[in-house]
């Protein structure tokens, strides 16, 4: 049986490594980290779960499949969790443009759509182009927020081309497991080890080669230094890659019965909230505890204070309820230099990635979309490829 390697045991790492068993490889795994999971897994509390990062999956099809074969029950949001919320002049709104600016958007969209300019143009940015096809409202108030809570950059900082100028991001509703994330990476990590996989925690991969066929599943920066004596084009597009962070506090409260219930709410940055957005858990997914369950999200670069958790959370919640209460807990999780920055080098990454020898292939979020569900759907179709270039090759 040929080994195969991969480097990095988070969700993208454990996902390959399940595509390569299946491909009939022996795995092994490497990560610098003390256990599997990276960004993703659930703490329990006795207030309630805490995620370390994503909450849930966008359920596709491929999402579908992976909690078929691990043997999940998927749960599904609840009826609350369909409202969702966007923090304009004061007060969580569901439609945050006003009667002129909602007229304004809908004949700059059909004008922009009748005039065939709906693509990206080039170093455009998200914030440039929504508000050419959109207006200047939307741009403020629907598409900064919102792709700001997802790439946690502001929106002049993200690329158009980048984010809408490739696949489409995967829509459908969410789903997760009832035991939380962590059950995911879990079911994961022990299948692989009962089909003898070998991982190796605590371990820094410092150099790939041999020619065993390997996965490089880290974040672009460590990818940079290992495919850089094999791929140094490769290696330089990789560490150009500009790197941001985020922090999730998950607070507990006691319920009121003026709570606001939904999925969430959004802060523009003109809001006046350091936050980029808000989760409220226990209108989301049922059995998150007894108690009101928040997950405030906020960037991390470098300007970034360092102010405490709890602290930051007391002062934007007074803001969002117009009321100070104190929290029965707070747990914070902060990942800097995590997430990769969506502008133009990410897109230089692309060309590069030919300058690979066969036996070596990347997968992680720098190489098309963010999110829990892009990377299966890209370990897969990261392995297929590795598995044709080797077969290719061994036919010469």
């Amino acid at each position: 049986m040929t080994t195969a390697r991969v480097v990095g045991a988070g969700l993208s790492g454990l996902a390959v490594a399940t595509c390569l068993a299946d491909a009939g490889f022996h795995v092994e795994v490497v990560d610098a980290a003390s256990g599997p999971g990276g960004l993703l897994g659930t703490r329990s509390t006795p207030h309630g779960p805490v995620e370390r990062a994503a909450n849930a999956f966008v359920w596709t099809d491929t999402t579908a499949k992976w909690f078929e074969r691990l043997g999940i029950t998927p749960e599904f949001p609840l009826e609350t969790a369909k409202r969702r919320y966007i923090y304009r002049d004061g007060a969580p709104r569901r439609w945050p443009l006003k009667r002129g600016e909602t007229l304004g958007m809908g004949v700059r969209l059909g004008w922009t759509y009748l005039t065939r300019r709906l693509k990206p143009r080039p170093d455009e940015s998200v914030a440039a182009f929504a508000a050419r096809v959109a207006g200047p409202a939307a741009s403020t108030w629907f598409a900064a927020p919102a792709m700001q809570g997802v790439y946690a950059t502001p929106a002049d900082r993200l690329s158009a081309a980048a984010i809408f100028g490739h696949a489409r991001r995967p829509r459908g509703g969410s789903a997760a497991p009832a035991g939380g994330m962590g059950e995911f990476i879990a079911r994961l990590y022990d299948g692989l080890k009962n089909r003898g996989a070998e991982f190796s925690f605590g371990t820094t991969a410092d150099f790939i080669g041999g020619g065993v066929p390997t996965v490089i599943c880290t974040n672009a920066r460590a990818a940079a230094a290992l495919v850089t004596p094999h791929a140094s084009g490769l290696g330089e597009a990789l560490r150009r890659i500009d790197m941001t962070g985020i922090e999730t506090v998950t607070a507990f409260f006691e319920p009121r019965p003026d709570d606001l219930q939904g999925f969430g709410v959004l802060f523009p940055r003109e809001s006046g909230i350091d936050a980029l957005g808000v989760l409220f858990n226990t209108s989301i997914f049922r059995g998150r505890g007894a108690f009101r369950s928040e997950t405030w999200i906020y960037g991390v670069d470098g300007t970034t204070t360092s102010t405490v958790a709890s602290d930051r959370v007391a002062a934007d919640r007074e803001v969002l309820t117009h009321r100070r209460a104190p929290a029965l807990a707070t747990h914070a999780t902060r990942w800097p230099g995590a997430l990769p920055v969506y502008d133009q080098r990410v897109l230089d990454v692309g060309p590069h990635l030919r300058e690979l020898p066969p036996w070596l292939t990347l997968s992680g979020n720098y190489l098309g979309q963010i999110g829990v569900s892009t990377l299966l759907a890209r370990a897969e179709t990261t392995v297929a490829g590795l598995v044709t270039n080797l077969r290719d090759t061994n036919r010469r």
